[in-house]
């Protein structure tokens, strides 16, 4: 960015930056170019995004401007700007996140609304809830937002995520009706005492092979844990399938989401496990393949 004192004669408004950096962003192949622009200056100036358009004259100080400039610096190195302003909304939930956890988009969204309806249909009766791989807790704070009356359990295996994700929680008033543990898959569970009536999960389905074609800001930022699904992409979805028939209830429901091109082979291991009717796939916004849902037998 220019420097305004030398090279303006008039000082820079809200809107000149917004227009400036829009057009910054698209010469170094910044996506979203407008509105992250508007996202970083809000940021910046502690406003709503509204806000910049019934401000859009307003002169910014010397000190804006040099913390602006560096914001455009970090997201010019392909930083994510929910890394940067350290907030991403989920389920209409605003989140904190930082680089200790992946961050939520919208396609997980429609995890959440596959298991909704069973959530729904609880007959005054409590059920208990278990998200494998919690990260910022997007899942299920979602879940627990919609149904407090419910009992839930986030594991991750990250303890740097855990905090974050506690902190998600009691921002929006449900950390009383989660338990928290830090754990690798069902490592700490135990068969026929811990038992739920729905377990969750967003694992890591990305093939190794495939990490290094990723965006950067996914590639250099994002926790490689809690995106690399081991060779064929499908290690944890493999594990959490063949193991969590142990910890449901007959009639429960596990549901993970995958890759886009994952559905033969989730089906697949549904079916050598031998222990869930046949899966259901639901997909995402895009109408790609996203989401399985099994319900075990008996």
């Amino acid at each position: 960015m220019p420097n305004a004192s030398t090279h303006r004669l008039s000082p820079w408004t809200v809107l000149d930056l917004v227009k400036w950096t829009a057009g910054y962003f698209k010469n170094h192949q910044v996506g979203n170019a407008r509105s992250e622009a508007e996202i970083l200056l809000a940021h910046t100036l502690d406003i709503r995004r509204i806000d910049i358009y019934l401000n859009y004259d307003q002169p910014l100080c010397e000190d804006e401007l040099k913390r602006f400039k560096s914001l455009i610096r970090r997201r010019v190195d392909s930083e994510p700007v929910a890394y940067i302003t350290g907030i991403r909304e989920f389920w209409s939930l605003e989140l904190a996140v930082n680089p200790s956890v992946l961050i939520p988009r919208p396609e997980t969204e429609c995890l959440v609304e596959a298991v909704l309806p069973f959530l729904d249909d609880h007959a005054g009766s409590q059920k208990r809830v278990l998200e494998m791989g919690t990260g910022s807790g997007a899942i299920i704070i979602a879940l627990a937002h919609e149904h407090p009356e419910h009992r839930y359990v986030a594991m991750d295996r990250s303890a740097a995520a855990l905090p974050m994700a506690r902190r998600n929680a009691r921002k929006h008033k449900v950390d009383h009706r989660i338990d928290w543990f830090c754990g690798d898959w069902d490592a700490a569970l135990v068969p026929d005492r811990n038992m739920f009536d729905l377990i969750v999960s967003n694992p890591p389905y990305i093939r190794s092979r495939d990490m290094n074609g990723l965006q950067p800001e996914i590639r250099n930022h994002e926790p490689k844990m809690a995106l690399d699904g081991s060779g064929d992409g499908l290690k944890c979805i493999r594990r959490i399938i063949e193991s969590a028939h142990r910890y449901l209830r007959a009639g429960g429901l596990v549901a993970l989401e995958m890759g886009y091109d994952q559905k033969m082979d989730t089906q697949s291991i549904a079916r050598e496990a031998g222990q869930y009717g046949p899966p259901r796939i639901i997909k995402d916004y895009s109408g790609h393949d996203r989401v399985a849902v099994m319900v075990k037998k008996g």
